[in-house]
């Protein structure tokens, strides 16, 4: 019985921790960008609904699905409020009709949303009407960019330990 020859895959792993990394400090540092700081488009609404087309999320009516006059994609706006949810700060959507003006603030996709439904822009960060607020994010994008920073610092150590003590090459 021979031993299996192992792979060199320290590098690669430690370019993919890094990468991690650098995603997580993209998405705190976006879960903290000041309304200003992000696209904005103001026009009136001429789709709002819970639904869309084929979309069903499994909880029905965590969602708004707006979309604004000559604006070529749909808001995809989660606004989930069960316990545990990384729901918005404060939201009240359901006050808004078709017709209204609104300015979306949103963010470009990341690189994994560019690869899902071309359709939606699902980085609404606030909406406002008439210079009210109407929707304020939540702290997902910062928690979750802190969650991936330490697993990627995590995993960093692992892989330096492991090839410290000539567990992998």
């Amino acid at each position: 019985m021979t031993k299996k020859e192992q792979q060199p895959i320290f590098k690669k792993s430690i370019l993919s921790c890094l990468l991690i990394i650098g995603f997580g400090i993209y998405l705190s540092i976006r879960g903290t960008k000041e309304k200003t700081e992000f696209n904005n488009v103001t026009g009136q609404i001429d789709y709002f609904d819970k639904t869309f087309q084929e979309i069903n999320y499994r909880n029905k009516g965590d969602h708004r699905f707006i979309h604004i006059v000559d604006f070529p994609l749909i808001f995809d706006v989660f606004v989930g409020q069960a316990s545990g949810d990384f729901g918005p700060k404060f939201e009240q959507l359901d006050k808004l009709k078709l017709g209204d003006e609104i300015t979306v603030f949103y963010d470009d996709k990341t690189p994994l949303q560019k690869s899902h439904d071309i359709r939606f822009n699902k980085t609404v960060q606030f909406i406002d009407k008439d210079g009210e607020a109407y929707f304020i994010r939540g702290n997902k994008d910062k928690y979750g960019g802190y969650l991936a920073i330490g697993v990627g610092i995590l995993l960093t150590i692992t892989l330096l330990i492991l090839k410290k003590i000539e567990k992998i090459k």
